[in-house]
């Protein structure tokens, strides 16, 4: 007759810890070697285009969230400053829709060198929202 491990499925323990006999080990002296030499031009160019890429990515972050703030302060001054507050419903809906309908838009369909920009709008609403408790961005007031 069969062995009965060789007849039975493997089992999902198996598949997540990966059996014993199906693992191959490397002997303590091997060498290991790096996908990319160190001292390649390929290794070199992903390299600068990855340091330029974050230092683009970070400026356009804080672009976004720059412009946003700016927006912001604007859109809610006056109705804050006001000792009677008038109905925040306006700049609520224009907030909400400058940081996640443009930010989402930059983000999503756009693309690109945009994205990060799109992305910081996003990120301004949502600190704005929680520094200030709601009140910089119309949330606490409305509802």
């Amino acid at each position: 007759m069969s062995d009965p491990q060789e007849s039975r499925l493997p089992s999902l323990e198996d598949d997540i810890f990966a059996v014993a006999h199906s693992v191959e080990v490397e002997p303590a002296g091997a060498e290991v070697r790096p996908r990319l030499r160190l001292g390649s031009d390929r290794a070199e160019q992903i390299a600068e285009r990855a340091r330029a890429l974050g230092r683009r990515d970070i400026g356009a972050i804080a672009a976004g969230f720059g412009i946003f703030v700016f927006v912001d302060v604007v859109m809610m001054w006056a109705p804050l400053m006001m000792s009677r507050r008038p109905s925040l419903w306006p700049q609520f809906v224009t907030l909400l829709v400058l940081a996640f309908g443009l930010g989402g838009l930059l983000t999503w369909k756009v693309g690109g060198r945009w994205r990060p920009f799109g992305i910081g709008m996003m990120l301004a609403w949502v600190f704005l929202t929680l520094v200030s408790v709601g009140f910089l961005t119309g949330v606490s007031v409305t509802l």
